[in-house]
């Protein structure tokens, strides 16, 4: 199996060298079990971002700097050129946990697995993990309705904890998505909920940093710029996003008929007897 990951940045120097180590660490790398395609798109940086990238030609690391117009132009690029089977992105200063690519190595090895997601983790700017949460089951639905934009308690999708197929990858609108500036993410998640659920893996596969002066900061802004990808939602869909997150538990027997059917969505849990990652 051959891993896809793209790291757009720019001027990140002071973060990039963890995320790097990160994913050419990676135990499956290391021994062979997964082929590893690593590319880091650099929007013409005028640090030490060059000279930092070098110190690990020897581990197939490929660096491509030219100016762009802003992250999402960089990822696009990075994107069009993927070749694995299984691919994502890692921002400067975020890390995958050591162990991230066995997992999902076996999970999507599942029938019909193409999209998957693991817990919500956290970390400050020394490295240690701060917060974490499990993912929910989750449904398409919402994505189109933009439940998962919050408020809390709705769940959102860690983006670092998230990885798709080559089929998921070669339907993403490249030109649409570099012409975000915040909520690109958002977008390939509207996406890839139209044609296939997103499975939630009961492990620590990535980590977010928290850090002064990230494009996520601006949370607002963020929801302005995804919400304008979201539809209105249908009385159903109301019903089931109350009954699911708000709902009094003397009620649900009431709503039950009025929703809707399960998730076809999967959670991915580590069976200790059977020594393997089974779904439910």
């Amino acid at each position: 199996m051959k891993f896809s990951i793209i790291t757009p940045c720019r001027n990140a120097v002071g973060l990039l060298g963890e995320t790097i180590d990160s994913i050419v660490n990676q135990t499956a790398v290391r021994d062979g079990s997964v082929e590893l395609e690593y590319r880091i798109v650099d929007g013409a940086s005028t640090d030490e971002t060059a000279s930092l990238v070098e110190r690990y030609a020897d581990r197939g690391v490929e660096f491509h700097s030219e100016a762009d117009s802003g992250m999402y132009d960089a990822l696009a690029k990075g994107l069009r050129s993927a070749t694995g089977d299984v691919v994502a992105y890692l921002n400067a200063g975020d890390t995958y946990h050591p162990h991230a690519f066995e997992i999902l190595a076996e999970v999507f090895t599942h029938p019909g697995v193409d999209w998957v997601t693991g817990y919500s983790v956290l970390q400050n700017d020394r490295s240690q993990i701060i917060a974490s949460w499990k993912p929910p089951r989750f449904r398409r639905e919402f994505f189109e309705t933009g439940v998962y934009l919050g408020p809390h308690p709705r769940p959102g999708v860690q983006q670092e904890s998230t990885f798709w197929s080559a089929k998921l990858n070669r339907t993403i609108n490249f030109e649409k998505l570099r012409r975000f500036r915040l909520a690109g993410d958002y977008f390939l998640w509207h996406s890839f909920a139209t044609q296939a659920p997103l499975h939630s893996v009961y492990s620590h596969l990535g980590a977010f940093r928290i850090h002064h002066g990230q494009l996520s900061g601006s949370i607002d802004a963020y929801n302005e710029e995804a919400r304008s990808l979201v539809r209105p939602m249908t009385f159903r869909e109301k019903l089931t996003e109350y009954w699911e997150y708000r709902c009094n538990p003397v009620l649900r027997g009431l709503l039950w008929n009025h929703i809707l059917p399960p998730s076809p969505a999967r959670i991915f849990e580590y069976d200790c007897a059977e020594a393997q990652w089974r779904a439910r």
